[in-house]
């Protein structure tokens, strides 16, 4: 088979449109949709701003088992993607429970903040650790509205992954 012919091929099926699937598709992601909604509301007011690594991780594959019954319906059913969805937020909430229940667990598994600034200084060792360029350091600084480090007491980089900074106070100075 020529180059040519399986260009060809593979140009006149990609624009093919069987509206069985098409329909199959649409009802699936109508469901599914409903559902993501529904798991959303559940999940609680977290913004994506503060999830933790595990969390996001959680989210992100949340959305490969939602496309999946959504995009294959001869491969994957609904309910197979209900209990995939059903699964992992499950182990979300437990999650969830158990960093904000036991105090040992959470210290095994959640980040701790990262000191970056402490008295105008910048500490570089913490910065490697952050893995945060002087530059994008300075991006943060001057989105807070500083743009003189000597200002700052205390900047961390929170378990969320957002920078944050404690200015110091002019008046006791």
């Amino acid at each position: 088979m020529s180059i040519e012919l399986l260009v060809s091929e593979i140009i006149e099926n990609a624009f093919t449109i069987d509206f069985n699937t098409i329909f199959a598709v649409t009802f699936r992601t109508a469901i599914v949709t409903l559902l993501i909604v529904f798991v959303i509301k559940w999940l609680g007011n977290k913004g994506l701003g503060q999830l933790s690594s595990i969390e996001l991780i959680i989210i992100l594959g949340l959305g490969n088992a939602v496309s999946e019954p959504m995009l294959n319906p001869t491969e994957v059913s609904i309910p197979q993607g209900f209990t995939v969805i059903i699964i992992a937020i499950a182990i979300f909430k437990m999650y969830d429970y158990l960093t904000t229940k036991y105090k040992k667990f959470s210290k095994v598994i959640v980040a701790k903040p990262i000191l970056l600034v402490k008295d105008g200084k910048i500490l570089e060792d913490s910065m490697m650790k952050a893995r945060i360029s002087r530059d994008e350091f300075e991006s943060y600084l001057r989105l807070s509205g500083t743009d003189d480090i000597s200002d700052i007491k205390s900047s961390y980089l929170e378990i969320n992954g957002q920078v944050s900074f404690i200015k110091k106070n002019k008046e006791k100075e």
